[in-house]
This record gives structure tokens, C-alpha cells and sequence, in this order.
């Protein structure tokens, strides 16, 4: 359901302008941020772009509204992270854990493989965070020899794409994926 509000409101946002979102606002770095409240959980969108079907995408995050009854931190981020493998399945790269740090509760996945062209490499990431309530971020990144560090890279994607990564990040942490 918090899919089909995303491109709902990404839509609404093309076609009648900022004034139509109320939930719209903008960081430090001039990115739109667009707030998508549902039911169960909500979405943010952080776009640089915006046309009549598609957003250049920086970072889509899902955060829960109740935190779960856990008793087992490395389980619960085990059974979310495969959940989430499972659901983001429709990307460019396979997920695979690449850390799992219970102490933190949190789980970082990443392309594997990653994307190589020539000497870049470009791949997604997604952490899933279970202190407090529940939250999911995916965002694409880029490092190549020679760069101090990694850097987070714009994606364009259509609304029907956003929609679909926001409702996979949505039922892995509900585990209805």
C-alpha cells in the first residue's frame, strides 16, 4: 500500500507542482524530500529531479511506527535481511549481507556482485536498522581506486520503480515478503 501512496504523491507532485505535497520540504544540499505516511509505516524520498514519470533518486527510506517485541537482535536482523534479498530481488545486483552488527542493530547489504565498469564500481546499499522502530534506507553508491571514500551517486528511476522499492523495504520489515 505505502508503494502505490509513493507514486500517488510523486504523481500529484509532477502534475500540480510543491503546492499539491504537503509533505515536501528541502535539506541543506537543495534535495526535495518527500514524506509518505501510511498506516503501518512511512516512506522518504530524497530527489534531486523530477519529470512527468520518473525522479533522480538520492536515497529512499521506511521506517516502522511500532517497534517489535524482540528477544534475539541477530535473529531478528537475519530473518529481516534475507526478507529483504528476497523482496529487492528485481535490481540490477543480487543483495547479500554484507555486515550484520547486532550489537548496533543493524544490517548492511550490498550488490554482490557489484557493478564494474572499467575501474568503478557502483552498487546498491540498504541498511536495515532495528533500534527503536524499524527503518530501511537503499541508496546507490560509486568508488573507484583513487577515491578516499565511497560516494552516493543520483539514480533515476520511474515512479512505478519507486514505488516497487519502497513497498519491498516495507514488507521485508513486516516480513510479508
Amino acid at each position: 500500500m505505502l508503494g502505490k501512496q509513493t507514486v500517488d504523491t510523486l504523481k500529484r507532485l509532477a502534475s500540480e507542482g510543491p503546492q499539491a505535497v504537503s509533505a515536501l520540504s528541502w535539506n541543506d544540499d537543495g534535495a526535495k524530500v518527500i514524506a509518505v505516511p501510511s498506516a503501518a509505516a512511512d516512506a522518504r524520498i530524497d530527489l534531486t529531479d523530477l519529470d512527468r514519470f520518473s525522479a533522480t533518486i538520492r536515497e529512499l527510506a521506511v521506517t516502522c511506527h511500532t517497534e517489535p517485541v524482540m528477544h534475539d537482535v541477530r535473529a531478528w536482523l537475519s530473518h529481516h535481511a534475507a526478507a529483504t534479498i528476497r523482496a529487492m530481488s528485481f535490481l540490477e545486483e543480487p543483495l547479500a549481507v554484507w555486515e550484520l552488527e547486532d550489537s548496533e542493530g543493524i544490517a548492511q547489504l550490498r550488490s554482490s556482485p557489484p557493478h564494474r565498469e572499467d575501474s568503478d564500481i557502483t552498487y546498491w546499499e540498504v541498511v536495515l536498522s532495528c533500534t527503536g522502530r524499524p527503518s530501511a534506507t537503499i541508496a546507490r553508491y560509486r568508488w573507484a581506486p583513487g577515491m578516499i571514500e565511497r560516494e552516493r551517486i543520483e539514480y533515476p528511476a520511474t515512479f512505478a520503480l519507486i514505488g516497487r522499492m519502497i513497498a519491498a523495504l516495507e514488507s521485508a520489515l513486516t516480513c510479508e515478503a
